[in-house]
């Protein structure tokens, strides 16, 4: 039934054009003004609504709000904002004039200290107004929420949020993945535009980011026709912050300590000021910054898995920066015209140093070591690479009328370069005998027997250099513009609205890696100034891993450079790996989009529908590579996208909407590339290869979502959801003729995802006593996914007969990727006089990182001598990322002057991060960071929001 309907959205679009193509005009007058507090602060989401005529407006970021399409005459208006008494206002309207009202909202119960609404709490109830008054499905993390908790950047907020799960990488959050999705199907915007990416992928690395930086984030879970139709999962929209009304001041000092590696530091520096200037507050300024320095420390050891041939332990020691600065003018010329521009930078420098150790032995049928077969290597790394992200926007505001007219111009930038990514390996040319203690199968280990000490430096000698060249940069431009009209039908309040936006992005990787040998091993492989022991650091751990491991000697990177090194001469070249081009491109895309849309109020009804076209041209002059020209790409195809949305309010405080949206999601940059990677050795040879007939990903969306808000301050949500994907975009395993598995991304088979969500939040402030301060945030998200494999695939073109008659080595039915089956964040907060806490707990189950099994590798029973077999939950299963919980608290004080006390833990449980194979007992990674302590002041004379 459910496919039937599916199957009939193009009846559906053509109902929806009907709807939205004939909207009524009039010659009307309006209302603007702003929502503030008593004390003048502006409050954002505040709704309000006219009497008669049921027209409606939301405040925005600094208070204001518009209506339009009034006729002459006298009106009531109604302004609700959860938290706060009901207000109402009488106006008179004129045709073709303005009115201006600016409203005062008071504290719904006297008893409360309206100072509370200043921080956390104020943000919360920021929060509930803004996601039950919005038109779609949305989440909102404003800045005192986010700042609440102890979030090293974006990511790791937006990771508090139902059914939000995060890609972490180096202890932080990095992507973002809504729904059960990958982060691919996630759109990242600022002010509602399209951003560039950093990396070579679609999504935005959010770990770049400071987490301060912006006024708010808000996930948009359901999609409308003025919106762009990426982000099948979801859109992450951070908004920058701008004037209100009343000055802003607020600076920012912590540092911390995390006891791993002999201590790491950590301190963070942030500060917002801004007002506005001029005659009637014309002119708005507003400036900010944030530096935070992260001396992360990492112990991992990496199983790979343990029975497939050993495993490495590894130290990495962080230097970790993120500098960002945020700012936003804007212009009011009257109540009904203003321009505004807003910037966005931010630049993340992720330096850092790594030593490895790594064990390899062969196991016989017995998973018992084979003796004599054991070996060792270690290698030293230093990281550099710097990443940055900015945007601009050029817009305005202009009322004329009945109509708004919003236009921008924009662009932004995404870069990653390397400062230095070097890395050089030791060989240790003995052969141990080990036994193999897997008594802790997370913990497993290899014991040298016969006294060995394989931490002994005279054995380890420098074989080989690496440097890795890289720069991959974005860059977009664009420009949108939009028009809404007010007017009525049979005395229904209604709003149509079209409008349209081009945007060309620009993207190309340049990456080679140069391989080098020290001259003097040439002659000589263990010339005694390649020994370790002339290339030692000072750099030490003496409880790595909690003990479980023991720790060896470290090189010193700069001593390696020093070394002597030419590259790999001819006759080494079956020894070492040589010089290679990677995944270079050069690619251009240009979307142009246009819309049209209609809002029609019918009584309890609130319907929203509309039709989105977007228009892709790319190209692609092709990969440049030593064995063949290169293959250039060009294409273009047209999207339709419809989305319809009807609300239905039982009550003003209930309602229950349902949504329908198509989306679609591009491929990666990086898979459109024509490349070929292959990674011999091992138990089996494995290659990658890119796929120039990719095609973009769709689905349609289906969502049904009942809300409440709660007195005196909060709000029920409780929903069901469905997404249908067509041409996903999956990683398929082929087994070819040579035994080599390869890996292609394919447009192939079919796959869905559904799922359920509930979220409460609540202020007891209804309790007696002390414990009218308490506070609960929670939610629970549960997913479910399948993916059908195609039965064959090509592999290069399609148009070759002969390429149609792959099989695909898999039959099952596995989960799609990044697919948690629960997530679940409980936050209780206390709030009473000066003191706020606020404990975060944030859960993810188990989802699969990456498809690895194959029906001729994996199944049948485990063979550790040909590392096969062992069934699709042996080690030669699908990778997973461990299940994640993370426990975080944060408590303020506020103290005189201004001034606040913060003090904070991350990491309480010092969780782990890492993946395994198949099943738990086959770790293949797992790393751990510690707890990080910290606390500081906040200085704010105004206390503003």
């Amino acid at each position: 039934m459910l496919r039937s309907i599916l199957g009939g959205r193009f009846a559906l679009t053509w109902v929806i054009f009907l709807f939205v193509a004939a909207p009524l005009l009039a010659q009307t007058g309006s209302v603007t003004g702003t929502v503030v507090d008593v004390q003048g602060r502006a409050l954002q989401g505040a709704k309000v609504v006219t009497s008669p005529g049921s027209f409606s407006a939301l405040s925005d970021a600094q208070g204001q709000f518009t209506l339009k399409a009034l006729n002459a005459g006298d009106y009531i208006l109604t302004v609700d904002y959860v938290g706060f008494a009901t207000s109402t206002q009488h106006v008179t309207v004129a045709a073709g004039q303005p009115v201006r009202l600016d409203v005062s909202m008071k504290v719904a119960d006297t008893r409360q200290d309206v100072q509370v609404y200043a921080g956390r709490e104020g943000g919360e109830v920021e929060a509930i107004n803004r996601t039950f008054n919005a038109d779609n499905i949305i989440n909102v993390l404003p800045a005192d929420v986010i700042t609440s908790l102890p979030n090293a950047n974006v990511a790791d907020a937006i990771g508090r949020l139902p059914s939000v799960t995060l890609e972490r990488d180096e202890g932080e959050g990095k992507y973002v993945q809504v729904r059960g999705t990958e982060p691919r199907l996630t759109n990242t915007m600022i002010d509602g535009v399209n951003i560039a990416s950093a990396e070579t992928v679609r999504q935005v690395k959010l770990d770049i980011i400071p987490a301060n930086l912006v006024e708010s984030v808000q996930i948009n879970k359901t999609l409308q026709a003025n919106m762009p139709g990426d982000g099948i999962g979801g859109s992450v929209d951070l908004r920058t912050k701008s004037a209100g009304e009343k000055p802003t001041v607020a600076l920012e000092s912590t540092g911390g300590y995390t006891p791993i590696i002999g201590g790491r530091p950590v301190y963070q520096f942030d500060g917002t000021v801004g007002r506005r200037f001029l005659e009637d507050n014309k002119l708005g300024l507003l400036f900010g910054g944030s530096y935070d320095w992260n001396g992360r420390g990492i112990n991992d050891v990496e199983p790979g898995p343990f029975y497939l041939g050993g495993y490495d332990q590894r130290n990495y020691q962080y230097y970790r920066s993120r500098t960002g600065f945020a700012g936003t003018a804007d212009y009011r010329f009257s109540d009904t015209s203003s321009i505004y521009l807003k910037g966005l930078y931010s630049l993340f420098h992720n330096y850092g140093n790594r030593w490895d150790y790594n064990f390899s032995t062969s196991f016989d049928a017995n998973y018992q070591p084979v003796a004599g077969s054991g070996s060792m290597s270690f290698g030293a790394e230093i990281r550099r690479p710097v990443q940055d992200i900015g945007s601009l926007q050029l817009g305005g505001h202009h009322l004329m009328k009945n109509s708004l007219l919003n236009w921008d111009v924009e662009s932004s930038i995404g870069r990653t370069r390397d400062e230095g990514y070097d890395d050089a390996s030791f060989v240790n040319n003995n052969n141990y005998s080990f036994a193999a203690d897997v008594s802790n199968p997370l913990v497993p280990k290899l014991k040298a027997l016969n006294g060995a000490n394989v931490y002994d430096p005279t054995q380890y000698y420098l074989s080989l250099l690496r440097t890795n060249n890289y720069y991959n940069p974005e860059v977009d431009l664009g420009f949108g513009a939009s028009l809404s009209t007010a007017y009525t039908v049979g005395g229904h309040a209604s709003t149509f609205e079209f409008g349209g936006r081009f945007r060309n992005l620009h993207k190309f990787a340049n990456q080679d890696t140069l391989y080098f040998v020290p001259t003097a091993s040439i002659t000589n492989p263990n010339d005694p100034s390649l020994q370790m022991t002339q290339l030692l650091s000072s750099f030490s751990d003496s409880n790595y891993y909690g003990g479980s491991y023991a720790w060896g000697p470290a090189a010193d990177y700069t001593k390696i450079k020093a070394v002597p090194a030419v590259p790999v001469p001819a006759d080494m070249r079956n020894k070492h790996n040589t010089d290679q081009i990677g995944q270079n491109f050069n690619y251009i895309e240009k979307v142009g989009a246009g819309y049209v849309m209609n809002t029609v109020n019918l009584g309890r009804f609130r319907i929203v529908a509309g039709l989105r076209f977007e228009a892709t041209n790319n190209s692609d002059v092709g990969t440049v590579t030593p064995d063949a020209p290169p293959v250039a790409r060009s294409g273009s195809y047209l999207d339709v996208l419809p989305s319809a949305s009807v609300r239905y309010a039982f009550t003003p405080s209930s309602g229950l909407r349902l949504v329908y949206g198509r989306g679609l999601s591009r491929p990666d940059f990086a898979d459109l590339v024509s490349f070929a990677s292959v990674s011999p050795g091992g138990v089996r040879t494995t290659s990658s290869i890119g796929n120039p007939n990719l095609k973009a990903e769709h689905a349609d969306n289906i969502d049904l979502l009942y809300e409440q808000s709660l007195n005196p301050i909060g709000l029920l949500q409780a929903g069901v959801f469905y997404k249908n994907l067509q041409d996903p975009i999956l990683p398929l395993n082929t087994t070819l003729s040579d035994g080599t598995i390869q890996t292609q991304p394919q447009n192939a088979g079919s796959a869905y995802v559904y799922g359920f969500e509930i979220a409460f939040q609540q202020h007891f402030t209804y309790l007696p006593g002390m414990l009218n301060g308490l506070g609960l945030s929670a939610n629970y998200g549960y997913s479910a996914s399948q993916v059908t494999w195609p039965k064959q695939v090509c592999l290069s073109s399609c148009n070759d007969p002969a390429n149609r008659t792959v099989n695909i080595d898999r039959t099952d039915h596995p989960d799609l990727l990044r697919q948690a089956p629960h997530t679940w964040n409980i936050s209780p907060t206390y709030d009473k006089r000066n003191l706020s806490m606020r404990l975060g707990l944030s859960y993810n189950a188990a989802n699969i990182f990456a498809y690895n099994y194959t029906d001729t590798n994996a199944s049948g029973p485990f063979d550790p001598t040909a590392a096969t077999g062992g069934g699709i939950k042996g080690p030669n299963g699908d990778v997973y990322l461990y299940g994640h919980l993370q426990v975080d608290l944060q408590g303020t004080y506020r103290l005189p002057k201004g001034f606040t006390a913060v003090g904070y833990a991350l990491n309480l449980n010092n969780e782990v991060f890492g993946f395994y194979q198949g099943s738990t007992i086959y770790p293949i990674q797992r790393e751990f960071y510690r707890q990080t302590f910290g606390g500081g002041l906040r200085w704010s004379p105004s206390h503003e929001k």
